[in-house]
């Protein structure tokens, strides 16, 4: 008869995921890894590997999170548009005790190690690039439904788009009133979405 596994892995995973996103991958401590997964060294090593690859999964999980968050978002409304409107939005009222941190993960994350520490930020460039294709691939979608006009660049407004979310969100990070956060997110939108 198999042995039942003492710890539920998704759930280990997603305590870990929130451990670096709040501290960044130096100042978290292997220590520290123990008490929030509450697991033993040797049953961390076995079921993740090293804090290194336990990282890069946590990206990963992170990375996926993100994309489908933003899949959902757009698929509430019927207007891409809109659903680009309604994810800016949802970036500034985010609850801060649903997240770690109202920072990127993946920003953060390039933001703490050289473009030499290939191991950690080619993986962070990689998942930053899926997600501009998906901002891409919404934009395309628009202009084929003619919410946006032929003369615009997909992939220019996504890059666009995707300078401005990193930047909201560590406007966020400052604690400015939600009104203009608020206000901050539809200037945004007003300038970044364009008319058809």
């Amino acid at each position: 008869m198999p042995r039942t596994p003492k710890f539920h892995r998704e759930t280990a995973l997603n305590n870990a995921l929130k451990l670096f996103w709040r501290k960044g991958y130096h100042a978290t401590s292997m220590k520290d890894i123990e008490e929030e997964m509450d697991m033993r060294p040797g049953s961390i090593y076995a079921a993740f590997g090293n804090k290194e690859a336990l990282f890069k999964e946590t990206l990963e999980e992170y990375s996926v999170l993100a994309a489908d968050d933003f899949k959902q978002t757009l698929a509430q409304k019927s207007s891409v548009l809109q659903g680009l409107s309604l994810y800016l939005r949802n970036l500034v009222v985010m609850d801060a005790a649903c997240e770690p941190t109202k920072a990127c993960m993946l920003v953060k994350t390039l933001l703490e190690f050289t473009p030499e520490d290939k191991a950690f930020s080619d993986p962070v460039r990689s998942y930053l690039q899926e997600f501009e294709q998906l901002f891409t691939d919404a934009f395309e979608l628009a202009q084929q439904r003619g919410e946006v006009g032929r003369s615009q660049s997909p992939e220019r407004l996504a890059r666009l788009l995707q300078t401005n979310v990193i930047g909201l969100r560590t406007m966020v990070r400052r604690d400015i009133p939600q009104e203009q956060l608020a206000n901050l997110a539809d200037d945004i939108i007003a300038r970044i979405i364009p008319a058809s």
